[in-house]
């Protein structure tokens, strides 16, 4: 178990960090150059997310980071086009956020400058360690994390397989670097996560972002991971974030032809077929239906998938498949459908 963060309790604990969080995002709310990173109406995922990597970088409780999208910081942040005004205005208001802030002087100091320093690195400058000594092991711990996704994206396999096992005592980490490694498809980093899953079973069911290792291997097509977690016993149906199944996550997220096997496996292992989640209570079909995967439709129509099931709008697989110009799942939905019929009929 790793040692509670002294700067985590100077914060407030976990709910420092929240509270930080929201505050800074009001201020960012009220911004005219910053305003326009978040397009959305409300800065709800903004707040979440960054409460969460506080939480994450300080090592406080796993369960309360699950908001965090990206390991690296520079990667959480290349979407966006930052240049030296919105840095400006950012450390302006982060500054003013901890100037109100009920911390002592050295803490609101030591983060003052470690927010300055690392405001520089995510825009691509090099910058020096902070000063503050647990700041400085942490950053340095950042810095490793962000070059082993570096290394996964890049293709350099002998690095990530060297740096990744220093994350091993972090599952939530860990686990986002295994999904980041089974995403990749490439050989040596799935046969890393096999001999990770077979060694520390629990992994099976930790999450990142919310989500279990069962997910992102359904998800990516990865038939040798998905059939290793349900040997270990991991349950078929483990609902992720949104109420999500693992199925949704293989008719959602799949492009691999390996696809309709990893349907087929979830359903030899128990996974409901029909199962409905998120806030549409779409059924893996709908998605499937939606995003053009004529072969997984297929597998899920074998394996007793509702035809005609209904979302919380009302619509079917059909009608998603059409609604998306998605032809070829919506050939194989109505013939599938105009069988479904002429078999009632004949038992009529």
């Amino acid at each position: 178990m790793r040692a509670r963060s002294a700067l985590l309790e100077a914060l407030g604990g976990e709910e420092g960090c929240r509270r930080l969080s929201a505050a800074f995002y009001g201020r960012v709310g009220k911004d005219p150059v910053l305003r326009p990173f978040f397009p959305g109406k409300s800065l709800r995922c903004a707040t979440e997310e960054f409460a969460a990597f506080l939480i994450q970088f300080l090592g406080g409780d796993e369960e309360q980071t699950q908001y965090r999208w990206w390991l690296s910081l520079r990667e959480s942040h290349a979407r966006f086009p930052i240049g030296p005004d919105a840095r400006r205005a950012w450390l302006r208001h982060m500054e003013a956020t901890l100037d109100a802030a009920s911390l002592e002087d050295a803490t609101r100091n030591a983060l003052r400058q470690f927010f300055s320093r690392g405001s520089a690195y995510v825009i691509g400058r090099d910058t020096a360690e902070p000063d503050h000594e647990e700041l400085a092991a942490r950053w340095g711990e950042q810095l490793v994390l962000d070059s082993v996704i570096a290394a996964i994206v890049e293709g350099r396999d002998d690095e990530t397989l060297a740096l990744a096992p220093r994350f091993a005592s972090r599952p939530s980490v860990f686990v986002g670097l295994l999904a980041r490694m089974v995403q990749s498809g490439r050989a040596r980093l799935i046969h890393f996560v096999i001999d990770a899953a077979e060694s520390d079973p629990s992994l099976g069911t930790r999450r990142f972002a919310g989500t279990t290792l069962l997910h992102f291997a359904a998800g990516a097509g990865c038939l040798e991971v998905v059939a290793l977690l349900l040997r270990l016993g991991v349950e078929p149906n483990i609902q992720g974030r949104g109420d999500h199944t693992p199925l949704y996550w293989v008719a959602n997220e799949c492009a691999s032809e390996t696809g309709p096997e990893v349907v087929r496996a979830l359903v030899r292992a128990g996974a409901d077929v029909n199962e409905c989640g998120g806030v549409t209570r779409a059924t893996a079909l709908h998605m499937a239906a939606r995003r053009g995967h004529v072969e997984i439709a297929r597998a899920l129509l074998d394996a007793g998938a509702e035809v005609n099931a209904r979302d919380r709008r009302g619509d079917t697989p059909l009608q998603r498949a059409i609604n998306c110009r998605k032809n070829g799942v919506s050939q194989l939905l109505l013939e599938r459908g105009a069988a479904s019929t002429d078999g009632r009929r004949a038992t009529r």
